[in-house]
């Protein structure tokens, strides 16, 4: 996790200030490209997506006593004889875990000694960095930094919200541009100075893929249509039984030859399925809650039903549209992928080698 934390805090530009914005509502990328954009959980009756249930997916740190912040010294550290405050450490933590859950399906690490000290060796990289940068005469324009300005200023509404998300990070427009032409000048540096050497051939990703073959695989999936009579959590019940005799009565229409999609349409309490006929498109296995699940896999043809499925949602009815076995991915299908996870991980090393250096150059002084 420490080249994962340096690699972040090279990109850490703000995160606290742009996260008081983000809070009301944003989009996160799927893990997966291979996922649809399109999935939703299956579960839920709004139509909202849900954590996925496979194993690993989001894991659960290992619990860990949590360390005293309070006992710390003011100064935690000292590089090069640029202080590192206690304040700054914190705050600092507390924008890395939001950046690490956003980037790990809301995995974040234990605030244990561990990770502080994780942090502030980060922190210390940047500063032994940034020095090493402005040695080498390397620059940021204005012009260079009115993007990055742009692209913060845009996640307000109006000023007032931007100049109040600044208060609230005790912050002065002035510091925060100054903190923008660090961050874009160690990254300047570091992709111009450091990485520029970083390559991936195609032997390399050849030799990759050889050795990772039971990795190369799509999962199987299925592409399910359901209808969704909810429950809500805490129902009696008398409701429950209620909304599973309306979901048997829909059944046995549907076995009657009545239109699924016209009952899902009409019916569904899903509403983010229910006008497209109940349409979930391909779900990948692992990617739902275990009933629906077993149910959806225990189907094999198209247009085979499921019984009536209860799961924390309520109760479903499924029905088969098309189903594909897991399949290996083809070398020239897999190969940018690889290419770019073989490229990240070249530049985490030689990253993580140069910050090693300057550090057995430098005069480094922890206090953690």
């Amino acid at each position: 996790m420490t080249r994962q934390l340096l690699t972040l805090s090279l990109a850490l530009l703000l995160t606290g200030l742009v996260a008081c914005n983000k809070d009301k509502g944003g989009e996160t990328s799927p893990d997966d490209p291979e996922q649809a954009s399109t999935e939703t959980s299956p579960g839920s009756p709004d139509g909202k997506a849900t954590a996925p249930s496979q194993p690993g997916a989001a894991p659960v740190a290992t619990p860990s006593k949590p360390l005293d912040t309070s006992k710390l010294a003011d100064v935690v550290a000292r590089c090069n004889g640029v202080e590192i405050k206690k304040d700054d450490l914190l705050k600092t933590a507390e924008q890395m875990r939001f950046q690490f859950a956003q980037q790990n399906r809301g995995m974040v690490p234990p605030l244990n000694e561990a990770f502080y000290k994780q942090i502030l060796d980060g922190m210390v990289g940047q500063i032994l960095l940034l020095e090493d940068a402005r040695r080498q005469g390397v620059t940021v324009s204005d012009e260079e930094l009115k993007p990055q300005m742009a692209a913060i200023r845009s996640s307000f509404s109006n000023q007032a919200e931007f100049d109040k998300a600044l208060s609230q990070q005790g912050l002065t427009q002035k510091q925060l541009e100054e903190r923008l032409r660090n961050e874009a000048l160690v990254q300047k540096y570091v992709s111009t100075k450091i990485l520029n050497q970083v390559s991936v051939t195609d032997q390399a990703a050849r030799e990759f893929y050889d050795k990772n073959l039971d990795k190369m695989q799509r999962p199987e999936r299925a592409h399910l249509r359901h209808i969704l009579i909810g429950v809500k959590p805490g129902a009696s019940d008398a409701d429950k039984q209620k909304a599973k005799a309306k979901a048997e009565d829909l059944l046995e229409r549907i076995k009657d030859g009545e239109d699924f999609a016209k009952l899902a349409a009409e019916s569904s309490d899903d509403s983010t399925t229910k006008m497209r006929g109940g349409d979930l498109s391909w779900i990948n296995r692992g990617r739902t809650v275990p009933p629906f699940e077993k149910a959806s896999f225990a189907l094999s043809k198209p247009n085979d039903l499921s019984d009536v499925v209860e799961t924390e949602f309520g109760y479903h009815i499924i029905q088969m549209v098309q189903r594909e076995a897991a399949t290996p991915v083809p070398f020239e299908e897999a190969r940018p992928r690889i290419t770019q996870m073989l490229r990240q991980r070249q530049a985490g090393e030689r990253l993580e080698a140069h910050v090693k250096d300057l550090k057995q150059k430098g005069k480094v002084e922890v206090f953690l």
